[in-house]
């Protein structure tokens, strides 16, 4: 898992009601946990107008639907939600609060 934390996403400037490390913390040894999952720091994701964005890369899959998108992981249900998925090995369908936060970014033009 990718999570952003460069600029502007994972900042207390942006979103000061938000415990950034907290909730790095948390996903982290919720990946740590399973055994099966690394969360990685990131600058950028340059989806900046999401903020708190996170990519959940399954490198089992195809590389077309290999990554899910999250945007706006800002709540406590949300990060408790997601640990709890990521320390059961990350299988099945993304949790509810967790869910409703994916997106797919626009492609960029080179």
């Amino acid at each position: 898992m990718l999570l952003c934390r460069g600029c502007c996403c994972g900042t207390s400037a942006k979103h000061p009601d938000v415990d950034h490390e907290g909730q790095r913390d948390q996903l982290e040894a919720a990946g740590a946990e399973c055994g099966d999952v690394e969360v990685r720091v990131v600058d950028c994701l340059d989806v900046c107008d999401r903020s708190n964005v996170a990519v959940i890369r399954r490198l089992s899959l195809p590389s077309r639907s290999r990554d899910t998108w999250l945007g706006g992981l800002l709540t406590r249900r949300a990060t408790g939600q997601l640990a709890d998925w990521l320390s059961g090995g990350a299988d099945g369908p993304l949790p509810p609060a967790v869910a409703g936060l994916t997106f797919r970014p626009a492609r960029r033009r080179r």
